[in-house]
């Protein structure tokens, strides 16, 4: 059986299918229950959170693996000595509620709508073992054990790896090895899963290490990413978050499907960034950070002492609900130990609708068996506590950034890094646009719209019977830019004003590198974090090292896979 390996980019791909990229998550309350049809517990897509507090970043990021338990492994570099912590799976969907993008028409024919589309402190270093391997550190966090590591030699490390059951794939290493070049502060983290988890336990980790900007690994991520790979960061900051290596893309609002949504965003991310020569991030939201206050947490919510004392498995469920945990991959694996679907029920019964209503089948429940106070506790540990932590990160930070890409293997040759910039404006998620339609009131899904943009172009879409009819020759970019960490941005290329120096750019941005050959997903970048500027021939020092993490099915050969 071939092995199958994702990579991630704490970042992610668009969640989901493109409609669950734009429309936000409806919390479970919505639908009756804590796992909905339209509310998927599996989201597709790379997503990371960076906290930058002072010298020092702490990344939470997304693991996104599908495989068997017993065949996770996991390795990340990073910059230095890290801080190891569990995150939620809550945070990111929490997000993307708040701050995903949305497209919307404001209808000023009253007689004429479009039917919406679903929605969707650590202990000292062990001397180590062999000389090129240094054990920094081993002990267990939420469902995983870890290992943090340094080596002096790749060969090494994975010897290490391979000699204590971190099964990582020595076809990896070519892809590890930049890292290991870097430097003694350099440092590994290992993860695997208990012996006693299971895969829906894959929790996000957080990550604590020296950092003055983030930086994203992506070229660890070409050996097996999926084509056209979504990529999501986050940044909590003192300023807004900017690419500081790749270029800065504003999608063609003429060429999205408002009638439907925007449901073609992130078909149209991929065309914009491959216009822009497939490095490039679009902003999706740069704003006070106050827009999540008390979004992931607020005091008096969770109330886990309550539920240690609800010995009666169909009032512990309701009192759940009623504080507001969401069905995802962690509260599921958790029902699934504390409160499994009854023997009698398997087969009859579909697990998730046995867990949006245990009342219905409160006959079939072993009630006796029942322990509230170790589930509370759980819960308390892996999913109150960590929220309440990104809360505070939150509360603290003034500015939050959220960008987006697409990547294929081929355009992974340089790790996207980040700068900050207090002299860039705002970008609200919510887009909106004035439409004027003439149709049949008695037949809305066939209609000709006029749509005004914010910017105050006017277009005509044409409905269909619910399908948009895209026959627009606009290129899907409609400014590419350069950014950095002072001032404005540079255009590049302006359908608008004719502008266009995007050949010189890139030319001079590559020719300022000295590629590496890897054995798969085009060139490493050894000078990580550079990148040059028109009229500038000099590298411009990003000062940006981050981590970069690699999750995949241990015991793999030289079959690989991307994930489908």
């Amino acid at each position: 059986m071939s092995a199958r390996i994702k990579g991630w980019m704490g970042a992610a791909a668009a969640l989901g299918a493109a409609s669950g990229a734009l429309m936000s998550a409806a919390p479970a309350e919505a639908c009756g229950g804590f796992f909905c049809s339209r509310v998927p517990v599996d989201q597709t897509g790379e997503n990371i959170l960076f906290v930058q507090e002072g010298d020092e970043i702490e990344a939470h990021v997304n693991i996104l693996y599908q495989g068997e338990a017993e065949d996770f492994a996991w390795i990340v570099p990073t910059p230095s000595r890290p801080e190891i912590n569990i995150s939620s799976q809550d945070v990111f969907a929490r997000l993307d509620q708040t701050t995903g993008v949305r497209y919307s028409l404001n209808f000023l024919d009253a007689e004429c709508f479009v039917v919406p589309i679903d929605d969707a402190g650590m202990p000292e270093a062990d001397p180590g073992n062999d000389g090129e391997v240094t054990v920094v550190q081993q002990s267990s966090v939420g469902p995983y054990d870890f290992a943090v590591l340094q080596a002096t030699s790749t060969e090494a490390l994975f010897g290490w790896l391979g000699e204590n059951n971190y099964d990582i794939p020595s076809n990896v290493m070519p892809f590890v090895e930049p890292y290991v070049t870097m430097g003694p502060e350099m440092h590994f983290v290992a993860f695997r899963l208990q012996s006693d988890r299971e895969v829906g336990d894959i929790a996000p980790v957080r990550m604590r290490y020296r950092a003055s900007a983030p930086m994203v690994p992506i070229q660890l991520t070409a050996i097996a990413s999926q084509p056209d790979m979504g990529v999501r960061v986050h940044v909590l900051a003192e300023a807004r978050a900017v690419p500081a290596n790749y270029l800065h893309v504003h999608v063609n609002e003429a060429r999205i499907d408002w009638l439907n949504s925007g449901s073609n965003y992130n078909q149209l991310v991929t065309e914009a960034m491959n216009e822009a020569g497939g490095q490039g991030f679009t902003t999706e939201y740069a704003g006070p950070s106050s827009v999540m206050a008390e979004v992931l947490f607020r005091e008096g919510q969770y109330d886990t002492a309550r539920l240690a004392g609800l010995r009666d498995p169909v009032a512990f469920m309701e009192e759940l609900m009623r504080q507001g945990f969401l069905g995802n991959n962690q509260l599921l694996a958790m029902l699934r130990r504390y409160l499994p679907l009854p023997a009698q029920l398997q087969g009859e019964v579909d697990e998730r609708d046995f867990y949006n209503c245990v009342s219905c089948y409160a006959e079939f429940i072993d009630a006796e068996g029942f322990d509230a106070a170790a589930f509370a506790n759980e819960l308390e540990s892996a999913i109150v506590e960590p929220l309440r932590h990104a809360q505070s990160q939150f509360d603290a930070a003034p500015y939050l950034s959220r960008l987006f890409t697409t990547l294929s293997a081929e355009e992974m040759t340089r790790d996207p890094g980040f700068a900050y910039n207090p002299n860039m404006a705002d970008v609200s998620n919510v887009r909106t646009a004035d439409a004027d339609a003439n149709c049949d009131p008695n037949n809305p899904r066939e209609m000709t719209v006029t749509i005004t943009l914010s910017d105050g172009r006017i277009l005509t879409q044409f409905w269909d019977n619910g399908v948009y009819v895209d026959d627009s020759t606009e290129p899907a970019a409609d400014l590419i830019e350069q950014t950095g960490g002072e001032g404005p941005a540079t255009v590049v290329r302006d359908i608008n004003s004719g502008v266009d120096i995007l050949d010189e750019v890139l030319d001079a941005r590559d020719n300022a590198e000295e590629p590496r050959d890897i054995p798969s997903g085009g060139t490493l970048d050894p000078t990580i974090g550079c990148a040059t500027a028109p009229g500038n021939p000099a590298p411009i020092p990003l000062l940006l090292l981050a981590i970069g993490l690699f999750a995949l099915r241990r015991r793999s050969s030289s079959s690989m896979t991307p994930h489908s």
